[in-house]
């Protein structure tokens, strides 16, 4: 029987996402997706999932779900959220099986301002365009999670199994990783342009060498920043032109605004740079007031960063799944007696 979930509570800009819904930006229509989307496929995984299925976006306003039917397994990962279970607490990075009865609350912990709650199997909810992930403000795809909805396991077959090959010592409740060598840095790197020539010379020094800092005015559609203004040095006269995850776009106002997975797919602002993918994910989990500085990089150090990215998430996977294995597992898998060629020796 698929496990199923009554939401007790829920913070603004919580929501079901997958990998994001390519493709369609020339239909006005934006990806979405996960904001950190290491972290989204990092959850996915450790309960034996493709990483590109859906999962439950945790904003800081937090979470709570109880199980009201079933059995299941669940992970979470992301920021250094505070997890606990049934009033206990567990590592920021947990997997564990939940069954009727059981509360999982999620609240904001030390940093980090975005985790992910993956589902055995994954969730059953509307698709639209080949994608289950929500684009608030739209109605597109579902309508927002609201307090007192029922949300549903998409089956339960694979949970059991997840349980089965994945928990070693089988206590039910087991850290993943030590999330705290990944809290953001405030170094975020970036490619200048593609409208760069329309900013003063003193703009692109401003952008690289002073900080900025995030404002309030942050959700899944955009951070914008406050610090130097960047000024425009001529007369516009672009058209409008498609927009990328990443782009600082710079209105009139001159304060940079840097957008994220719901952003617009088309606009008329000159984008001063872009961020390079690698630290996309990095700049979501910082949370307001914190400051950043921007780094120049070129086209061929973005790709070199973005495949050391995937070398990491690599490595993390591999990390994860040592977690799970249980000493006698281990024993098992090692050559112990190496070096002895008979009892006599």
């Amino acid at each position: 029987m698929s496990a199923q979930f009554l939401i007790d509570h829920i913070g603004p800009l919580v929501s079901i996402q997958d990998a994001g819904r390519p493709g369609y930006m020339r239909y006005g229509v934006t990806g979405a997706g996960p904001m950190d989307r290491m972290s989204h496929a990092l959850a996915n995984i450790a309960v034996g999932n493709q990483p590109q299925i859906a999962a439950i976006e945790v904003s800081l306003g937090g979470l709570s779900l109880q199980c009201t039917e079933g059995k299941t397994t669940v992970a979470i990962a992301g920021g250094c959220f505070d997890i606990k279970l049934d009033g206990n607490t567990l590592s920021p990075w947990s997997r564990l099986e939940m069954q009727a009865g059981n509360k999982l609350s999620i609240r904001p912990g030390a940093w980090g301002s975005w985790c992910y709650v993956a589902f055995a199997d994954g969730l059953a909810s509307p698709s639209w365009l080949g994608s289950q992930s929500m684009i608030q403000g739209t109605n597109l795809c579902g309508q927002a999670l609201q307090q007192h909805d029922v949300i549903q396991q998409q089956s339960s077959s694979t949970a059991a199994q997840t349980s089965k090959n994945n928990t070693g010592n089988n206590t039910g409740n087991t850290p993943l990783l030590d999330p705290t060598p990944f809290k953001p840095d405030n170094v975020i790197r970036v490619v200048l342009g593609p409208q760069n020539r329309y900013f003063t010379d003193e703009s692109i020094h401003a952008l690289h060498n002073e900080p900025f800092q995030l404002t309030a005015d942050y959700n899944r559609m955009g951070i914008r920043l406050s610090g130097p203004a960047l000024s425009i040095n001529t007369e516009l006269n672009m058209p409008s032109a498609p927009i990328t995850r990443g782009s600082i776009q710079v209105p009139g106002h001159g304060d940079p605004i840097c957008l994220m997975a719901d952003h617009q797919t088309t606009g008329g602002y000159p984008k001063i740079a872009t961020i390079i993918s690698a630290d996309q994910d990095k700049l979501a989990q910082l949370r307001t007031g914190d400051h950043i500085n921007f780094e120049l990089c070129d086209a061929e150090k973005a790709v070199q960063v973005a495949r050391q990215r995937r070398d990491q998430l690599r490595s993390m996977i591999a990390t994860m799944n040592d977690n799970q294995i249980s000493l006698d597992e281990r024993l098992w898998t090692q050559n112990l007696i190496s070096g002895v060629f008979s009892a006599e020796q």
